[in-house]
């Protein structure tokens, strides 16, 4: 999965939460499945992140991309927790 696919999902995640009264156990239970998965992915692309920070080859542009990345990537963390968090 890359990152529009996640955003994607996300995106999607976020309209269903919105209809959760109306919504089936069985998707429920997917969504949560797939949201759990997601914020499985991007800990683990945050933690792959840190540790090219700690390659002491990089230069301050690199550094600064690296760090945005993993911004981003817990800024879609926390929203896929979120959606989590609401459908528990």
């Amino acid at each position: 999965m890359g990152i529009r696919d996640f955003i994607r999902n996300l995106e999607k995640h976020r309209e269903k939460v919105q209809q959760s009264g109306a919504l089936p156990e069985e998707e429920r239970r997917e969504i949560l499945r797939e949201a759990e998965m997601m914020v499985g992915m991007a800990d683990h692309a945050i933690k792959s992140l840190e540790s090219a920070l700690n390659n002491r080859h990089l230069n301050l542009n690199e550094e600064h991309a690296v760090r945005f990345a993993q911004d981003v990537f817990a800024y879609l963390r926390d929203q896929e927790e979120d959606i989590k968090a609401k459908l528990r």
